[in-house]
């Protein structure tokens, strides 16, 4: 990509004014441009809002994807912990009412049978005292009142644990999975969100790769967007001139049709020589060695990706 940048605009030197001087330096513009694609899983372009060249602010709505899988798995997790909460409304609840008075009336009936057991045991043990029954049915009555009173016991217990909610642990494994769904749901939401894609700051878009209705994923672009801060300007510095320029530091910028003062910052010096474009200079020039100098520019909204420029050191 750099040699055909370099090679075309080496052909438009030939043709420079005699305005241009000797001690300018030939370069280019170059963006980094930012090549977006959605992120939920792969699907049919369902609308593309923007053409090539349009100038985008940051959240504008760019292209949108097939939504119908993402919508439907986040209905199923919103579904899914509506349930899970029911279940632990239930548990912490405890008994339901019906299951409750169901207990109620059986420690009832219990306390009744105990009241009549108790009562033929006092009967027996007067007559019992006066000699008129022997005493194996006085014994046999107690038997009777022991075991309705162990009746009562264990119908009382029945209604009080029916009354209890769950136990702690199994109410607490309720509530972790209530959590879990509503981190699905999350997950479902952000899912659905990614499938329309909205511009991550403001640019130009350059390139449309993919149109509505063809397919495009997460490694499958839709479209490349250049943000102003990505356009640098990419010159080379003939050995002997190195010393002139260092980060940080600012040049002229010249292109044609361009207004005058245009000005950049030095943002990057290779530490690798090589050799001029053999293309463009004499034959003494080409064996000289340059080093590639990237500034970025004061006004980027200026400049066209790939235009030729030439940069002069203040």
């Amino acid at each position: 990509m750099r040699a055909l940048y370099i090679l075309s605009l080496l052909f438009l030197l030939g043709s420079c004014d005699s305005k241009q001087t000797d001690s300018s330096l030939q370069g280019y513009v170059e963006g980094r441009q930012l090549n977006l694609a959605p992120s939920c899983a792969a699907g049919r372009i369902t609308a593309l809002y923007v053409t090539e060249g349009d100038q985008v602010t940051a959240g504008t709505l760019l292209f949108a994807i097939d939504s119908e899988r993402a919508q439907a798995r986040l209905n199923e997790t919103i579904a899914a912990k509506a349930a899970a909460e029911a279940r632990l409304m239930n548990l912490e609840k405890g008994g339901r009412p019906e299951e409750i008075r169901a207990a109620t009336e059986s420690l009832k009936e219990t306390v009744a049978t105990f009241i009549l057991a108790e009562q033929t045991y006092k009967r027996s043990k007067i007559l019992v005292d006066k000699g008129v029954v022997a005493a194996a049915r006085l014994d046999q009555d107690r038997a009777t009142l022991d075991a309705a009173q162990a009746r009562v016991t264990a119908a009382q217990s029945r209604l009080d644990l029916t009354r209890l909610p769950a136990r702690d642990d199994i109410i607490a494994a309720a509530k972790r999975e209530v959590e879990a769904h509503t981190a699905a749901i999350s997950s479902a939401r952000v899912d659905l969100k990614d499938c329309s894609v909205a511009a991550p700051s403001a640019g130009r878009i350059e390139d449309i790769f993919r149109r509505i209705g063809e397919i495009a994923g997460p490694t499958q672009p839709v479209l490349a967007l250049l943000p102003p801060d990505q356009m640098r300007i990419r010159f080379f510095v003939p050995e002997p001139m190195l010393p002139r320029v260092h980060h940080g530091g600012l040049v002229n910028i010249h292109c044609d049709n361009c207004p005058e003062g245009l000005r950049g910052k030095i943002t990057f010096i290779s530490d690798q020589a090589e050799f001029t474009p053999p293309v463009i200079f004499t034959e003494k020039e080409r064996e000289k060695l340059v080093y590639l100098v990237e500034a970025h520019p004061d006004q980027p909204d200026q400049f066209l990706n790939g235009q030729p420029v030439s940069i002069t050191l203040p």
